[in-house]
């Protein structure tokens, strides 16, 4: 694939070309600090299972079954502890 020219980038592709630059000249204390700062900022796998229980059978056709069958395949591929 050709190199596309700066002048004919999307606003989109500077940005994101303006955070790689930064992420790849961080020292390794400051990707650690970015990364757990995206983790936290993330909600977890367990949190959103819970919400998912709290809105079942509210017509959205997600059930108690299907929840259940989801934190087993999150368990299962290791996304929760079992």
């Amino acid at each position: 694939m050709a190199k596309k020219r700066a002048c004919r980038r999307t606003p989109k592709e500077i940005q994101d070309h303006d955070t790689a630059v930064k992420v790849r000249k961080m020292t390794d204390e400051q990707l650690c600090e970015f990364i757990a700062g995206l983790s936290a900022s993330l909600p977890s796998v367990e949190d959103f299972l819970r919400r998912l229980d709290e809105l079942s059978g509210t017509g959205n056709g997600i059930g108690r079954v299907t929840v259940n069958k989801l934190r087993r395949i999150a368990i299962k591929e290791g996304f929760l502890e079992g």
